[in-house]
């Protein structure tokens, strides 16, 4: 009679190690992708955009009565873009243009006032008034200005404007 041992087959299961190193690998991936969103997003700077908005809050009532006193001025506004040029007509409430105001402003980036570029307007007709966009690539922008006419013995009218722009390739070529 002969006798032969077996020994048990290795199951190949589960252990508390694998277990251990499942984990410490989980964490460790999750921990490597959060410190480089920090680092991206503490590297770019793109910080506050209005560096006051606790002063913007408190002035709120100021701002509300600038808005009223604007919608009663009954202005209206139309932004073109016309090859590397920005066309903004002023008209009033009956459509009638409104000349000699002095317009300045300025385009920046949605995320970041980085590449912010000033814009001159000229008034080329009555109530039209054009501005040079060289200087800014294409893509999404935002158009801020004023425009302002003085009146003799009151405060000077102001009208403010801030729009999105999107500067396209076949704007910039022409």
């Amino acid at each position: 009679m002969s006798t032969t041992t077996t020994t048990p087959a290795k199951s190949g299961g589960l252990t508390g190690k694998h277990v251990l190193l499942i984990l410490l690998g989980f964490f460790g991936v999750m921990s490597a992708a959060n410190a480089i969103f920090v680092y991206m997003a503490i590297s770019t700077k793109p910080g506050e955009a209005t560096g006051a908005s606790y002063e913007a809050g408190l002035r709120y009532n100021q701002t509300l009565a600038e808005a009223q006193a604007q919608a009663a001025l009954g202005w209206h506004h139309k932004v073109e873009i016309r090859g590397e040029r920005l066309r903004v007509s002023m008209t009033d409430a009956s459509g009638a243009p409104v000349a000699g105001l002095a317009i300045s402003g300025h385009v920046e980036r949605p995320a970041s006032s980085e590449k912010s570029h000033r814009v001159s307007f000229k008034e080329i007709d009555a109530g039209l008034y054009e501005a040079d966009l060289k200087h800014a690539d294409m893509g999404k922008w935002i158009l801020a200005f004023n425009a302002e006419k003085s009146r003799p013995g009151s405060a000077p009218a102001i009208y403010r404007v801030k729009e999105r722009l999107w500067l396209e390739p076949s704007q910039q070529t022409n």
